[in-house]
């Protein structure tokens, strides 16, 4: 009976430190409906981030000639940040203008044709009266008229396509110019002066500052309690103070590590002091 009292004791000695393992292995289990929170109030972590990160690029390829713009500088839009050379475009534009201003064809024709018509009426009325002239003068008269007629409507024409081709100019040289297409800092320059550009490769980065957006991976629970266009509060943790943001996406896949879902806040009224980066956090009554 001794033996037997002993072995259950041993049993039970050894079965006590599983059962606290176990316990602590089910405690230890990530409840992931509550990642993220407080214990206290639903204060959902994130940070703020540019609507955009643009990367800007000639649409024609030449030498960088000029960097108007630093690494970290704020821009407005339809400020010039880079040019490429443009000695050519700029001498193709000045002929284009020169040809395109050169009317003195198109005055001699016009005069041309003013008196070849007077020739023909005069020629047709002493035909027609007395018969001095042929008929023949006549028809070459008025072939004479038509004919300067016809040099007018072909140089008109002409004066179009000249139009079109130093509008072609000005567009050309207007590429070689690289602007901001909206306020923003430039975060990154890809490719310094004196080096080549490529058509469409990125010179620079060029953070949108037009919006900002709040961005957080928050639990399932309160990712549901969000729809697309609903208003929200984002707290700006360095700053004590709140701004007022729309939802702009919720992510429709929840992360399979952490269980978590992806949502963008877009904040509008932007203020000077707000910047990228910032800690934040996603305000939602409980």
């Amino acid at each position: 009976m001794r033996q037997v009292a002993r072995l259950i004791s041993a049993v039970v000695f050894c079965a006590v430190p599983l059962l606290s393992l176990a316990q602590s292995t089910v405690q230890g289990q990530t409840d992931y409906a509550t990642v993220g929170l407080r214990p206290s109030d639903p204060v959902l972590s994130g940070f703020t981030a540019c609507r955009a990160e643009l990367e800007l690029a000639f649409a024609v390829s030449g030498l960088v000639y000029k960097t108007l713009v630093d690494e970290g500088q704020i821009v407005s839009s339809g400020d010039i940040l880079m040019r490429l050379d443009q000695e050519i475009e700029k001498i193709d534009l000045a002929r284009r203008k020169a040809i395109l201003l050169d009317d003195a064809e198109l005055r001699a024709a016009v005069a041309r044709s003013v008196i070849a018509r007077k020739q023909m009426v005069s020629a047709e009325r002493i035909h027609s009266t007395s018969g001095g002239i042929s008929l023949e003068e006549v028809q070459n008269r008025t072939l004479a008229s038509k004919l300067a007629e016809i040099e007018i409507s072909r140089l008109e024409a002409q004066a179009k396509l000249d139009s079109f081709d130093y509008e072609t100019a000005g567009e050309n040289l207007r590429r070689r110019t690289l602007t901001a297409p909206s306020d923003g800092i430039i975060s990154k320059i890809e490719i310094m002066t004196g080096e080549s550009a490529q058509v469409n490769d990125p010179v620079m980065v060029l953070c949108d500052l037009s919006q900002l957006q709040f961005v957080a991976n928050i639990p399932v629970t309160y990712a549901d309690k969000l729809n697309s266009g609903m208003k929200v509060m984002v707290q700006i943790v360095s700053r004590d103070a709140s701004v007022v943001g729309v939802v702009k996406f919720i992510s429709p896949i929840i992360d399979s590590a952490s269980g978590l879902q992806e949502v963008k806040i877009l904040i509008s009224d932007v203020e000077e002091w707000l910047r990228p980066g910032m800690s934040a956090n996603l305000v939602l009554t409980p």
